[in-house]
C-alpha cells in the first residue's frame, strides 16, 4: 500500500520532471528569440535613419534645383510663386524629416512608379529613437542652412521683383541689377555643396555604423547559438539523468511492491479467523478462510461472483449485540461498527454443519487523497458460547436444587409444631441451613452475573487481540496503537481479576464481627450487578453521604442483603416492563446513631395485598422456577439479628430528571459503630 503511493510520487516527480525540461527548453529558445529580435530591431532601426537620410538627400537636390529654376527660368510673378511655395513645402518636408531623427516617429514617403495605372506607392519608414541614439553633427547643421535658403529665396524675389519694375523704365539700373542676381547666384553652388556633402557625411557614417552593428549582430547570433544549444544539451541530459534514477527506483518499488504482496497474501492466508477487505461498496480481497468457512466455494473470486457482501450470511437470533442489519441510519454495517469502537459487537452465520458464531472488528486505513479500505476481521467464539449455554444450564440445575430443598424446607416447616419439643435444639442448624440455602439460591443468580461480567471483556479481549496481531502482520499499526491495545488488554485482565475477587468475597463465610464501612460493602454490591443492569439498560443513581459510614458487623452477609434488593428492584423493573427511565435510587446517610440506606426504584411499586407480607419465609412474587421466597426473610433475619438494625419497605413517589415516578422504598437502618460498642 505504502510501496503503491511512493511509486505514483515517484511517477508524478519523472513526469513533472519532463514537463519542466520542455518548458525550460522552450523558455530558453524564447529568450534567445527575443534577443535576436532585439538585435535585428536595432538594424532596421539603423537601416530607416539612414533611409530617412537619403530622402534628405534628395529633397536637398530638388531644392536646388528649385532655387536655380526661381532666378533664371522664372519670368512671371506668378510663376516665382509657384516656385516658391513650392520650396517651401519642400524645406517643410526636411524639417520634418528632421524631426524624426531627433525624436523617432513615422515617416510615409510618396514613390513615383512608371507603372500602367499604378503611378505612385507610398513606402512608410518607422524610426524609433532611443536614449542611446545621438543625432549627427552634419545633420544638426542642415537646419539652419535650411534658414538660410529660405532667406536666399526671399532675397532673390525680391530682387526679381524690383528688377521686372524697372525694366521698362531704366535699362541701366535693370542691367545693373541683373548683374547683380548673376553675381549672387555664382556664390551658391558652393552653398549648395557644403549642405550635400553634410547630407552624403551623414549617409556615409550611418553606413560605416549599419556595416559595424551588423557584424556585432552576427556575432551575437552566433554566440547566442554555441550559448543556447550549450544550455538545450545540460538541460536534456540532466532529465535524462533524474529520469534515469527515478526511472530506476521505480522499477525497484514495482518489485519490493510485487514481493510485499505475495507476503502480504501469504500472511492473510495463515490467518485461521476469516478476514475481509472492503472499500464499503464491494469486496476488494479475503483469506482462504473465508472460503474454506463457506462451502461450494474454491476461491474468494469464487464467492464474489456470487454475493456482494458477506453480509448476506448474517443470521438474526434476536440478541442486540449481534450486527444482523446491512445498513443502521443509512451506514453500512462496517461503518457503524467503526463508529462505535467502544462497543464490542457480534455476528451469527451458517456454515456447513451448524451455526457459528463470531466476534466481528472493522478497522478503517486511509490511503491517499480521501481513499481508505476497511478491514473487517470475524474471530470464531463458538466454543466460548457454547460454554456460556452450559453455564446457564448448570445455573438451571442449581436452581432446581434449590427449588427441591425448598420443599424439603417446607415439608419440615409443615411437621415442625408436632416435633417442636425434640427439635428446640435444632433451631440453630435450621437458620444455618436457611442460610445455606439462601447462598444456593444466590450462587445461582453469581453465575448469572458471572456470566454477564465476563462476556464482554473477554469478547474486547478476543476482538483486541485479534485485530491487533492481524495489523501487525501487514504492517499496518504504529507502536503506539499496539501499546494501546496491551494497555485496553491490561485494563479487561484487571478488571476480571477484580470481579472474581469480588465474587469470592461475597461468598466468603464471616468469622466474626468487625468494623466495616457500608459504603464499601455497597459499591461491591452494585459492582456484582453492574452487568445485569447495564444489559437492561437500568441505571444507578448513588447519593452518598460526605460522612464515613462505619458499622460493626459482619460484612459479607450484609452484602448479600444488598444484593437481594438490587436483584429485586432489577426484576420489577424488567418485568413490568419499563420502557423508558429505569432506574433504581440508593441514598446512604446518617440519620441519628444509624446509617440509614434507601433502595428506591420506578416499578410501579408492591401491590398492597402483599406489601406485608413480603419478609414471610417462603413468599415471593416470582414463578416457581425462579424464586425460592428465602431471599427478604433472609434480609431481615441478618439485618435485625445479626446486625441488630432494621429492614422495611413502602410504595413512596420519587421525581428524578423532573418527572414523577413511583415505585418500592427499602430501608435499611444499622447502628453507628462506636468505640464503645
Amino acid at each position: 500500500m505504502f510501496k503503491t503511493s511512493s511509486t505514483l510520487q515517484k511517477l508524478i516527480l519523472l513526469l513533472s520532471t519532463f514537463i519542466i525540461g520542455i518548458i525550460a527548453l522552450i523558455g530558453l529558445h524564447m529568450l534567445f528569440l527575443n534577443l535576436i529580435d532585439k538585435l535585428d530591431q536595432r538594424t532596421v532601426n539603423l537601416k530607416a535613419k539612414l533611409t530617412i537620410g537619403e530622402f534628405i538627400a534628395e529633397d536637398l537636390y530638388k531644392v536646388r534645383s528649385d532655387f536655380y529654376e526661381l532666378a533664371v527660368t522664372t519670368t512671371n510673378k506668378k510663376g516665382q510663386n509657384i516656385i516658391i511655395d513650392r520650396l517651401k513645402k519642400r524645406i517643410d518636408l526636411i524639417k520634418h524629416k528632421l524631426d524624426i531623427l531627433e525624436n523617432g516617429g513615422i515617416l510615409n514617403r510618396e514613390i513615383r512608379l512608371n507603372i500602367a495605372e499604378h503611378s505612385t506607392t507610398i513606402k512608410t519608414v518607422v524610426y524609433k529613437k532611443t536614449e542611446k541614439d545621438k543625432l549627427s553633427l552634419e545633420a544638426i547643421d542642415i537646419r539652419p542652412k535650411l534658414e538660410e535658403i529660405i532667406g536666399m529665396t526671399s532675397k532673390v524675389k525680391g530682387m526679381l521683383t524690383e528688377r521686372k519694375k524697372i525694366q521698362m523704365t531704366n535699362s541701366e539700373e535693370f542691367t545693373k541689377i541683373a548683374k547683380s542676381i548673376r553675381r549672387f547666384y555664382k556664390t551658391t553652388p558652393a552653398f549648395f555643396t557644403r549642405i550635400s556633402e553634410n547630407n552624403r557625411r551623414l549617409l556615409y557614417e550611418g553606413g560605416i555604423e549599419l556595416a559595424i552593428l551588423q557584424k556585432e549582430i552576427d556575432n551575437k547570433k552566433e554566440y547566442y547559438a554555441v550559448l543556447e544549444l550549450i544550455l538545450i544539451a545540460s538541460i536534456i541530459f540532466i532529465v535524462i539523468i533524474l529520469g534515469y534514477i527515478i526511472a530506476k527506483q521505480i522499477i525497484k518499488n514495482n518489485q519490493e511492491l510485487q514481493h510485499q504482496q505475495v507476503s502480504t497474501r501469504g500472511i492473510l492466508d495463515a490467518q485461521p479467523n476469516i478476514v475481509v477487505v472492503s472499500n464499503v461498496t464491494e469486496m476488494i480481497d479475503a483469506n482462504k478462510s473465508l472460503a474454506k468457512f463457506f462451502d461450494g466455494y474454491n476461491s474468494f473470486e469464487d464467492f464474489k461472483n456470487e454475493h456482494a457482501c458477506i453480509c448476506d450470511f448474517f443470521e438474526d437470533i434476536n440478541d442486540n449485540e449481534y450486527i444482523k442489519n446491512k445498513d443502521y441510519d443509512g451506514k453500512n454495517w462496517a461503518e457503524y461498527i467503526i463508529d462505535n469502537p467502544n462497543s464490542a459487537y457480534k455476528v451469527a452465520m451458517k456454515g456447513p454443519d451448524s451455526l457459528h458464531h463470531f466476534t466481528i472488528n472493522a478497522v478503517k486505513k486511509i490511503l491517499s487523497n480521501e481513499k481508505f479500505i476497511i478491514i473487517v476481521s470475524l474471530n470464531d467464539i463458538t466454543t466460548e458460547i457454547l460454554a456460556q449455554r452450559k453455564l446457564k444450564d448448570l445455573n438451571d440445575n442449581l436452581e432446581q436444587i434449590v427449588e427441591y430443598k425448598t420443599k424439603e424446607l417446607q415439608e419440615l416447616n409443615e411437621n415442625l409444631e408436632q416435633r417442636i419439643a425434640v427439635e428446640v435444639e435444632n433451631n440453630r442448624q435450621k437458620d444455618q441451613q436457611m442460610i445455606q440455602q439462601s447462598r444456593f439460591a444466590a450462587l445461582g443468580e453469581m453465575l448469572g452475573n458471572i456470566a454477564h461480567q465476563w462476556r464482554q471483556p473477554l469478547s474486547a479481549i478476543s476482538s483486541t487481540a485479534s485485530g491487533t496481531q492481524l495489523q501487525m502482520k501487514l504492517d499496518l499499526v504504529t507502536n503506539e496503537e499496539i501499546e494501546k491495545s496491551f494497555e485496553n488488554i491490561i485494563g479487561y485482565v484487571q478488571f476480571l481479576t477484580q470481579t472474581i475477587e469480588d465474587f469470592r468475597g461475597f461468598f466468603k463465610e464471616d468469622k466474626k464481627n468487625i468494623e466495616f464501612n457500608i459504603t464499601d460493602v455497597l459499591n461491591r454490591a452494585i459492582s456484582i450487578t453492574s452487568a445485569t443492569y447495564k444489559d437492561n439498560n437500568i441505571e444507578i443513581i448513588i447519593n452518598e453521604s460526605s460522612q464515613s459510614l462505619n458499622s460493626f458487623g459482619m460484612p459479607n452477609e450484609l452484602s448479600q442483603v444488598f444484593l437481594n434488593i438490587l436483584n429485586n428492584a432489577r426484576d420489577a423493573i424488567v418485568e413490568r416492563e419499563i420502557k423508558e427511565n429505569r432506574y433504581v435510587h440508593i441514598t446512604a446517610q446518617i440519620e441519628d446513631n444509624e446509617n440509614v440506606i434507601y433502595f428506591q426504584d420506578n416499578a410501579g411499586g408492591i401491590p398492597k395485598n402483599i406489601i406485608d407480607k413480603i419478609f414471610d419465609p417462603y413468599f415471593t412474587t416470582k414463578h416457581q422456577s425462579q424464586g425460592t421466597g428465602i431471599g427478604l426473610y433472609m434480609s431481615k433475619d441478618i439485618v435485625e439479628k445479626h446486625m441488630k438494625g432494621s429492614i422495611t419497605v413502602k410504595n413512596k413517589e420519587i421525581i428524578l430528571e423532573g418527572k414523577e415516578y413511583n415505585g418500592a422504598c427499602f430501608r435499611i437502618a444499622v447502628p453507628k459503630y462506636t468505640v464503645n460498642a
